[in-house]
């Protein structure tokens, strides 16, 4: 008897992984360092990933939306979102930096 109560408590996990739909399994899982090099590619993701996690928002029940959030699909947004944050303030900071300064007045300088 404990046997099969032993065989009914591995296949339970087995049964509830099935549940997920398999695109949701096989999300090809990408790194910074590639997004960072596929900037272009990482933009698009991280668009498409900001709508689809609306949508998911909307359509799931709160506990399977958390359970979307720890998915490999949205791992993977999480990091073309992050990378292209990062290359915009990169960017920003870069013009912010080649922006010729208007020079202090010398009043104004010493002023308190």
């Amino acid at each position: 008897m404990k046997l099969s109560y032993a065989a009914a408590l591995m296949l339970v996990p087995a049964l509830c992984g099935c549940q997920r739909a398999p695109a949701e399994i096989d999300v090809q899982m990408k790194s910074a360092t590639y997004y960072a090099s596929h900037l272009q590619e990482a933009t698009q993701v991280a668009n498409r990933c900001n709508q689809l996690n609306e949508q998911e928002q909307r359509r799931l029940s709160a506990r399977d939306y958390q359970e979307w959030q720890i998915s490999n699909e949205w791992v993977n947004c999480q990091t073309a979102i992050s990378v292209t944050d990062a290359a915009a303030l990169r960017e920003s900071v870069l013009k912010q930096s080649h922006t010729p300064q208007a020079p202090l007045d010398a009043n104004a300088a010493l002023a308190p």
